[in-house]
Formats: structure tokens, C-alpha cells, sequence
């Protein structure tokens, strides 16, 4: 890696896409949107038994465009999700769920697939965006993370050349100053891509309570069988199953439990 500022700290003078002030949150949040976020969250249960009626199609595919917009590293979005449609697929699909009532009994199923292979083909297309087709070319450290910082990390090769490159610049690096510890493996790969995925699970869950409807994420399934059921290549790997639509009273199996507050939430 060059010896050059760090382009993530220096990443202020992005000016390629504009928020409005109406789109990020603010005080008024806490009376318009906080209540029925509060009521999502809670609300949102696992629920293993459903009445089989699909969810109305506008309904799915606004979920969809809410689950688009969940937080991604580099925002390369290396996720996709499949929504299972075709009825022959659906029946085919159901064993290499184990059969499990979340997924036998659901009115939808979505697959969460991890696509860290897609990271090339998704940054030339993110910048393509930011640049609109090379109109307004990205300059300084914004310039430099997408060119030069996002392909040293993220490259990899059948041998593992570059994973040793990786790993001997990253420690390198990291005896003089703070740095990223990976990722240096295509095992780190899988877990980046994962990451991703679930990011954008967690975001249509959420979206698919808010609408109304229930879920339940299936991580109990044949990975390779729905890989090859969805003809995706070896590298692709699916995440999670999510059973979706109304969910009936009995498909609640006992009430919420959480460990306590402070077992997971630390203060230092």
C-alpha cells in the first residue's frame, strides 16, 4: 500500500450524491418516526407457521426497495436477494429448507444470498453512478478509495498471492500506525460478504413488520443445494431463507427471552 493520507479519514469532500435535510434523521424524528419504529422492533417476532396466502405484490417489492437502502461497507452491496415466485421452484425449495415450517407454510420466500465474487462488477457500477458514466470523475481520497484502496483489499486469486500481499502490507502498516487487520483470506471474504447480506435481511424484516406482515429467518438449510437450485456459481452462498406473509397464533413458540442488558451491553 502507497505511504498516503488515510482515505477514510479524509472522505468530506464527497459532493457526488446530495441528501436532502428532509431524508436524514432529525429532532422531529422522535415524535414522527420513533414511535412506530419502537413498535417494529418490538413487534418483529420469529414466526415459524404462517397462512400460506402470499403477500400482496406491491407490498413485497416495497419491502424490496426498503432493503436496498441497508448500510453496506464501501457501499459495494455485495448481497442479492431472490424472491422465490415460481411454484415449482418453491416446492423444490421447501427440503433444502429441512422442511421447516417456516418455510413449508410461508405466503413468500426470499433468499439472502452473499456476492463477495461481485465486488469488481459492483464497483465499476457504483462509480459509474457517483461519476454519472465519467461526467464528474472522482477526485482526492474518494478518488483514491475506490481505485486504489478497495481493490487492494478486496482482489483475491486461486493461489493466494494476493492474500499474502494482503497480509504482509496490513502488518506492515500496522507496527507503525493503526490500521485494517483484513480483510487478508478469502475466509475473511466470506465473512465480509455475509455481513452484507444479513445487513440487508435485518433491513426487509423490519420493513416486512412495519408493513404488517411477519418473518422468520431460516439459517438451518442445504447452502449448496439452493445454490445450485438458483443456478448461482460456487463462490455465491446463500445467507438465510426468510418465510414471509401472516403469520398464525401458534407459529409464536413461547414468549420473547433475552439475556439480560448488561451480558451483552458494555459500558468502558
Amino acid at each position: 500500500m502507497p505511504d498516503r493520507s488515510n482515505p477514510l479519514t479524509e472522505m468530506a469532500d464527497f459532493t457526488n450524491v446530495i441528501v436532502t435535510k428532509d431524508e436524514r434523521p432529525n429532532p422531529s424524528f422522535r415524535t414522527s418516526a420513533l414511535p412506530g419504529f419502537k413498535k417494529t422492533v418490538q413487534g418483529r417476532r420469529a414466526i415459524r407457521i404462517f397462512d400460506g396466502i402470499p403477500i400482496p405484490e406491491d407490498v413485497i417489492r416495497d419491502c424490496l426497495r426498503d432493503a436496498v437502502l441497508a448500510p453496506s461497507s464501501s457501499n459495494l452491496q455485495c448481497y442479492e436477494i431472490y424472491w422465490v415466485r415460481d411454484q415449482d421452484m418453491r416446492q423444490r425449495m421447501a427440503p433444502l429448507c429441512l422442511n421447516q415450517p417456516a418455510a413449508t407454510t410461508a405466503g413468500d420466500l426470499l433468499v439472502v444470498v452473499s456476492r463477495g465474487d461481485l465486488w469488481q462488477t459492483h464497483l465499476k457500477k457504483l462509480t459509474d453512478i457517483m461519476t454519472d458514466h465519467g461526467k464528474k470523475p472522482l477526485t482526492g481520497p474518494v478518488q483514491d478509495y475506490y481505485e486504489n484502496t478497495i481493490p487492494m483489499l478486496m482482489k483475491t486469486d486461486r493461489l493466494g498471492l494476493h492474500n499474502l500481499m494482503r497480509r504482509i502490507i496490513l502488518w506492515y502498516k500496522s507496527r507503525r500506525e493503526p490500521t485494517v487487520n483484513g480483510p487478508v483470506s478469502r475466509a475473511d471474504h466470506r465473512v465480509y460478504g455475509h455481513i452484507q447480506a444479513s445487513l440487508a435481511a435485518q433491513t426487509l424484516m423490519l420493513s416486512l413488520a412495519a408493513h404488517g406482515y411477519e418473518s422468520c429467518p431460516i439459517g438451518g438449510i442445504d447452502r449448496r443445494g439452493i445454490r445450485k437450485l438458483l443456478g448461482l456459481p460456487s463462490r455465491a452462498e446463500p445467507t438465510m431463507v426468510i418465510g414471509a406473509g401472516t403469520g398464525k397464533p401458534e407459529g409464536l413458540f413461547s414468549a420473547r427471552a433475552r439475556l439480560p442488558f448488561n451480558d451483552l451491553i458494555k459500558e468502558v
